[in-house]
């Protein structure tokens, strides 16, 4: 079990992260070599860590490549195939142990019933974009990977076919896009955050069907901006890329977010959209680039954050509503 200390230390190993990210907002992209040694430091002083209690640490070959991932089996989900969530962490980790410590669906899990599985990416994840801790473009084979968890998972009992969800923050939302674009028959919903679509979306295949696809953008995401840059493409070019794949067409319905922490300085706006499969959509407005989690356990990142929502709660929301 996780103590306030533990956290506390999260917040420090992540300290070099945040540098990076406020680093990489200026030419060039790429840290330098002194700001790569600190993250690769506090990569493996996160890869020391014990796994904490509840969670399992797991293994598996995907053709000669020793491949990782961490799982949480509520003691209600276990010998029975139960609903999976897996969620990947961004570009600047390389653990599943350290998106656990950083966004945990333990409590939703345990409160709720479903399986969380925190998958470890090789220098962040194969989805055509040029990773900024390393300056290249990620050759592993991460939807061979994504097959392998979803097989075994199936295999042993623990996961329904029928509801494997997928989630993803910045990098990692990106490679949700992915997996949806290369395997969205496997795939029942879909969370992203703080995520636009890259350009190189346009070489994709489509997906073979529409998938519910809950979207949470922030207007002030230095990262990740409202607008787009030259790789990647804006909240609005994403959403309506989306809309096209799902079929949904129309006026979208609107909601206005509880403002639960009137000090965050920021506001949620809710739109979602009817079609063959729905697409919802959060603006986080005046939130930059992070999770948002209300109890606060999200420390990587730049800019505000919202507290009025917490991420695991709204995709699990949106994931159950979907799949009654």
């Amino acid at each position: 079990m996780k103590t306030t200390s533990t956290i506390i230390s999260l917040s420090v190993i992540f300290a070099s992260i945040t540098l990076w990210a406020q680093e990489s907002l200026k030419p060039p992209a790429v840290p330098t070599a002194e700001t790569r040694a600190k993250i690769e430091a506090q990569r493996k002083k996160i890869a020391a860590l014990p796994v904490p209690v509840g969670l399992a640490r797991r293994t598996l070959k995907v053709g000669e490549v020793e491949r990782e991932f961490f799982i949480h089996i509520p003691e209600t989900c276990k010998g029975k195939a139960s609903p999976v969530v897996f969620a990947l962490h961004g570009g600047s980790a390389s653990s599943g142990l350290a998106m656990h410590l950083k966004v945990d669906y333990t409590p939703v899990a345990d409160r709720d019933g479903f399986v969380v599985v925190y998958p470890s990416g090789i220098e962040g994840w194969n989805n055509g974009v040029k990773h900024k801790y390393t300056g290249g473009v990620n050759t592993s084979d991460d939807i061979g990977f994504f097959r392998a968890m979803f097989d075994t998972l199936i295999a042993e009992g623990v996961a329904d076919a029928k509801r494997i969800y997928i989630t993803g923050g910045s990098n990692g939302g990106v490679m949700t896009y992915k997996l949806l674009s290369e395997m969205a028959d496997r795939i029942a919903g879909a969370g992203v955050v703080v995520a636009t679509l890259p350009e190189i979306v346009k070489t994709w295949p489509k997906p073979s069907r529409p998938v519910p696809i809950l979207i949470m953008l922030g207007t002030n995401d230095p990262m990740m901006p409202w607008d787009g840059t030259q790789g990647q493409q804006s909240a609005q070019a994403t959403i309506e890329y989306w809309k096209a794949i799902n079929g949904c067409t129309g006026e979208s319905v609107k909601k206005e977010c509880p403002d639960n922490d009137p000090n965050d300085g920021c506001r949620v706006h809710a739109q979602r959209w009817e079609g063959k499969a729905p697409v919802f959509f959060y603006t986080m407005e005046g939130h930059g680039h992070g999770w948002p989690m209300q109890k606060g356990r999200d420390e990587t990142g730049t800019g505000p954050k919202t507290r009025d929502i917490s991420a695991p709660e709204e995709f699990w929301k949106f994931f159950h509503k979907e799949n009654q």
